[in-house]
């Protein structure tokens, strides 16, 4: 921009006096240039990662009050988010070298994969952390590919995995790129009405498999996790597009599942086996499981309370229900260990499995979420329990990385009075009633509590346990994390696979942003390095052959070849880039970003903004 003076000679903007009547001299001509009163700047624009502007939830608030961050400490966040954000980038160069426009990249043969229908699924998928990485060059890259989807394919597609990483993925991308690609929306109703008919059942209960061209499923059986996992994606469709008929069908499942008794296999309130007859609308099973094929139903009703933001009670009262079931019967604890364990449960026969898998690890960040909406403080103290018990798994491998599954033959029935104490502990709270010399345990540990308000310089500082949340922050940049316990004797690694899986991590990205506890992130950047060392490929990431097991052990001949494919598998899936490098990404950006007071996060972590809808137009 340039100012023109009456000698006819230009000067640049920015080396002239801007003030009002200001005077320049140019070629010894002195002229005066008017210069009108600035006008009020704009306000600044919303960004929409920040949330829908002036929503306000009439729900209790989720988020910790953060305090102001000390310079030295926002520093370090700020590296490390950078850092993870160059391995997300890594990984989607490789993506997009070798693979763009197919469902996978197979990071060591640099050859493409399409288990999901091959209409792009790592492309999709990643969408969300995109915009999230606030990347909008690398999302203009894919709208041409978009293009190129065709939906009606002569093949069986997995209903559920269609709905939370296609449907979702465009969805939360549409409105995470201010809705200004309306592609994105026109290619989710297309996949939606392909995917309508698999939802015609005598039931409502949407096929497992279905194929678009042939119009028809191959058998009748269904999972509770796949039924209850298409609400929030297919309500959003609806207001979205003003179409009703995707948040009414989903309402039907909820409705049918809400129903559900004795007669249908139900035998304890809440708690869903897991097989599903589509026909008979009734289980084939009597398990109930928060992991593999029952996860994602629970967490659910949970989520559909707050996108509704607490209009239609049914789904809160279905939450608290199954949890409430959940820790009476199915929750179990780990003597000695301030761990808790998930297991799967036979609810007719009143029996419990010894495992729990990694899919469970998203249970501590949901019942966080509970806690805080429900007021259910001891629901937070499970959410931590369980969470070391995950964290463990990772902290306790040679490789840093968590398996698939583990297995604990000795627990007990979660008991709110013993857990997390010793038999010792336990033997000392009950003998002092019964000792003139003994004091009640319970007693001297609040003594001593108080002693040691009073002596503050007897305390390591980095070891205080903040107990009111609301007081002030406080911020480390050397948080040391206390060592991993030896593993208790009675556990072992079932499936000692990593394939990059992210429910830990979604877990600590809650808890942290529920507790503001820094232990949370550190856990976090521990699996983050180790995944950078140990899955990192030339070209992306690969999954783990087995978790315990490190180049140079003994028992291996590991002299030959290079560290690349070691232990690798040749497989790298689409959670990778929408979930896993999200929710470390999240976990080191400001608070305000994607805040759970201002979004919910479908099953595959595609963050949906919460806004006061009218939900009277889809659910009459």
């Amino acid at each position: 921009m340039w100012v023109l003076t009456n000698s006819s000679s230009k000067l640049p903007l920015d080396e002239v006096d801007l003030s009002p009547q200001s005077e320049t001299t140019i070629d010894k001509t002195r002229v005066i240039i008017p210069i009108k009163e600035p006008s009020t700047p704009p306000a600044p624009k919303q960004n929409i990662l920040l949330g829908f502007g002036g929503f306000m939830s009439s729900l209790p608030q989720i988020q910790h009050n953060f305090g102001p961050e000390p310079l030295a400490y926002t520093r370090l966040r700020e590296r490390r988010k950078e850092a993870i954000k160059k391995s997300f980038l890594h990984g989607w160069k490789g993506y997009k070298t070798y693979a763009f426009g197919h469902d996978e990249l197979k990071p060591l043969s640099n050859k493409p994969k399409d288990p999901f229908g091959g209409w792009g699924a790592t492309m999709i998928d990643a969408l969300s952390t995109l915009a999230v990485m606030e990347l909008p060059e690398e999302i203009l890259k894919v709208m041409p590919r978009l293009h190129k989807i065709n939906f009606k394919i002569d093949e069986d597609v997995s209903v559920f995995e269609s709905i939370i990483r296609y449907l979702g993925g465009f969805l939360s991308a549409f409105e995470l790129t201010e809705r200004k690609q309306n592609m994105l929306l026109q290619k989710a109703e297309k996949l939606a009405q392909e995917l309508l008919p698999a939802f015609d059942t005598p039931s409502g209960l949407p096929h497992h498999l279905w194929n678009p061209v042939q119009n028809q499923a191959n058998n009748h059986e269904t999972l509770i996790a796949e039924v209850g996992t298409v609400q929030l994606e297919f309500m959003m469709l609806s207001q979205l597009t003003g179409n009703p008929i995707y948040g009414q069908k989903a309402q039907a499942i909820t409705d049918f599942l809400d129903r559900m008794g004795y007669e249908h296999g139900v035998y304890i309130k809440g708690l869903f086996p897991t097989s599903i007859d589509t026909h008979e609308g009734r289980f084939k099973d009597a398990t109930t499981t928060f992991g593999a094929m029952g996860d994602s139903a629970f967490e659910y009703f949970l989520k559909e309370h707050l996108l509704v933001d607490g209009a239609i009670p049914q789904y809160g009262r279905m939450y608290t229900q199954s949890i409430r079931s959940m820790k009476q019967y199915m929750l179990r604890q780990i003597p000695g260990y301030d761990m808790l364990m998930l297991p799967p449960f036979n609810t007719q026969k009143k029996s419990h499995k010894n495992a729990m898998d990694h899919l469970t690890c998203f249970v501590p960040g949901m019942l966080a979420m509970g806690a805080k909406t429900f007021n259910e403080p001891e629901d937070m103290e499970i959410a931590k329990g369980l969470l070391e018990t995950c964290v463990f798994m990772y902290r306790t491998t040679k490789t840093g990385l968590s398996p698939e599954n583990w297995i604990v033959s000795k627990t007990e029935e979660y008991n709110p009075l013993t857990f997390n104490k010793t038999k010792d502990e336990l033997k000392s709270m009950r003998d002092w009633w019964y000792d003139n010399e003994l004091q009640n345990s319970l007693i001297k540990k609040q003594n001593n509590e108080t002693l040691d308000e009073e002596l503050p310089g007897q305390i390591d500082k980095e070891q205080t346990i903040v107990k009111d949340e609301e007081e002030q922050q406080e911020y480390f940049v050397d948080y040391k994390l206390a060592p991993a316990r030896e593993r208790p004797d009675s556990l072992f690694f079932g499936d000692e696979r990593y394939i990059l899986r992210p429910e830990t991590l979604e877990s600590l990205f809650i808890l942290y942003r529920i507790t503001g506890d820094q232990k949370y992130q550190e856990y976090g950047w521990e699996i983050y390095q180790s995944i950078e060392k140990h899955c990192k490929t030339k070209s992306a990431y690969a999954t783990i052959r087995n978790v315990d097991r490190v180049k140079g052990d003994d028992e291996y001949d590991d002299d030959e070849g290079s560290e690349e494919g070691f232990n690798q598998i040749d497989s790298m899936e689409s959670f990778l880039f929408a979930e896993t490098f999200k929710y470390l990404y999240l976990l080191f950006s400001p608070p305000e970003i994607i805040s759970l007071d201002k979004f919910v996060f479908n099953t595959e972590a595609h963050p949906f903004i919460r806004r006061k809808w009218n939900w009277d137009k889809i659910f009459k």
